[in-house]
């Protein structure tokens, strides 16, 4: 779990040049699903988490210690917390869970 604790807050205006710079470069990798059971993998497509990244506004936004960032869109009464990484040929999504709560740093 270290490697995915935050090491510090990013701004929104710096997460929105990093989706302007590379929103037409995202691609979900497959292990991105793993941490969802069988009716979640149901309810979300890559379209849609595609579409959370670039057009909703993160509650928060860090870096992790592996470099990855993390972003926390608030939803009814949870949190999801979607994890990619910026590449030169952009962005990776890693992974994404619901969580109830947003990392203090």
């Amino acid at each position: 779990m270290a490697e995915t604790r935050i090491l510090k807050e990013v701004s929104y205006f710096e997460f929105r040049e990093i989706i302007e710079k590379y929103g037409n470069q995202i691609k979900v990798n497959s292990h991105a699903y793993f941490r969802l059971g069988e009716q979640q993998r149901k309810v979300y497509k890559d379209e849609g988490i595609v579409q959370m990244l670039t057009e909703e506004k993160p509650a928060f936004i860090g870096i992790q210690q592996n470099q990855n960032y993390a972003a926390f869109f608030s939803k009814k009464q949870s949190y999801i917390r979607l994890m990619f990484k910026v590449t030169k040929s952009g962005i990776d999504i890693v992974t994404f869970y619901t969580t109830d709560h947003i990392p203090q740093i």
